[in-house]
């Protein structure tokens, strides 16, 4: 079996206030990287859970935060060394790494490039000074300087993150983050809602409304009309690529493919079955095996899990493929959802011979979690 591989850093400067990801502040080595107990209890981790979850090959490697640039370019090497002695990393495998402005220097950038990552993403969110406080970023912007050297490194798909729907946020200071960012010419750009949590400082700051909500829709069409003026095509709802750089690895997660987590808190898809490790940072690095906890659900939970996911991108699913790959038959009610959204002009139905296709048009992409909702909930 081939699969993506997931690998969890959950360390943190500092944590933003918005985060709602699993990660701890601090608790850094000296030298302000992340310890090598940890490191070493990955290790371990891979080498017992990789070859017994029956996976033969890898295609992507994803390092994800938390804060993967505060490992070094040798800590990345002795991980990829790691999975590609018990796995087959195939020719052309896409190795992403988040990386935190604060962490851009062009000899790290080399070395994960000779460590072998291909791809790494820069967490810009927002150029706005007045806004990154407002959200209580752990940093400050991005400064012109950093973004100059990131976007100078050579050999690696460079790619960005930004944030928009933040209150008080202009429509022109949204435009300067797009401007600013695209003409750097990233190979792709992931350009989120902000989402307040409510177990997150920012969730105890701010309550969203109605007013927030038409604020946010308002900014999210800005953001997909000026990233298709740039050339990015949006192949998911909250993300845009130049033609042939989309997310290799995050589009397992929309497709339904298999991956493999490892750290704490990472998740797992395999055999069809959802798995987390559900442990604390402490407990995992003092620990003798993983916590892993399989995810128990209804016999429905999958084909709402697809088409949750599947809807997101501007391509759609094919109820026909979900139907053979879940052995699974799309019932009526589900059907009558789908044609009432399509009447409504929120989604449109296509395919050809015994397949239909679904996916939301513009106007139901900016209303898709009520949209996707709707339809799912014929199965809940």
């Amino acid at each position: 079996m081939t699969c993506g591989v997931y690998i969890h850093v959950p360390f943190c400067r500092r944590k933003c206030d918005y985060c709602g990801f699993y990660s701890v502040a601090g608790m850094l080595d000296p030298d302000g990287r992340v310890p090598g107990a940890y490191l070493e209890r990955l290790d371990k981790e891979i080498g017992e859970r990789l070859p017994a979850a029956g996976v033969s090959s890898a295609d992507t490697v994803y390092f994800g935060g938390g804060t993967p640039s505060l490992c070094s370019s040798a800590d990345i090497a002795r991980v990829l060394e790691r999975v590609s002695g018990l796995v087959q990393l195939l020719p052309g495998a896409e190795v992403t790494l988040e990386m935190n402005p604060d962490d851009v220097s062009a000899p790290l950038l080399a070395g994960l490039r000779d460590a072998g990552v291909t791809r790494v993403v820069l967490g810009i969110q927002t150029l706005s000074a007045r806004l990154s406080a407002l959200i209580g970023r752990s940093s400050g912007p991005c400064t012109e300087r950093q973004l100059e050297i990131f976007f100078s490194a050579r050999g690696l798909d460079l790619c960005a993150d930004l944030i928009g729907g933040i209150p008080t946020q202009r429509v022109e200071e949204l435009h300067y983050d797009i401007d600013t960012v695209a003409g750097y010419r990233p190979k792709h750009i992931s350009a989120y809602l902000l989402s307040i949590e409510k177990k997150t400082p920012l969730g105890a700051r701010m309550t969203p409304d109605n007013a927030f909500e038409a604020e946010q829709a308002e900014l999210f069409e800005v953001m997909m009309t000026g990233l298709a003026g740039h050339g990015y095509v949006q192949y998911e709802i909250s993300n845009y690529a130049l033609p042939g750089f989309e997310s290799r690895h995050n589009m397992k997660y929309w497709r339904f493919d298999p991956y493999i987590g490892f750290g704490p808190g990472a998740h797992s898809f395999i055999g069809g079955e959802r798995y987390v490790n559900a442990m604390g940072l402490d407990d995992y690095i003092h620990s003798e095996e993983a916590a892993i906890v399989r995810d128990e659900r209804t016999a429905r939970a999958a084909p709402v899990e697809y088409l949750m996911t599947g809807l997101r991108l501007m391509r759609g699913v094919s109820l026909l493929e979900m139907e053979e790959r879940l052995a699974f038959q799309v019932p009526a009610a589900v059907m009558e959802r789908i044609e009432s959204a399509a009447s409504a002009g929120l989604a449109a139905i296509g395919g050809s011979g015994n397949d239909v296709t679904v996916s939301l048009t513009r106007r139901g992409v900016l209303l898709a979690d009520a949209v996707i909702y709707r339809i799912v909930e014929a199965l809940l």
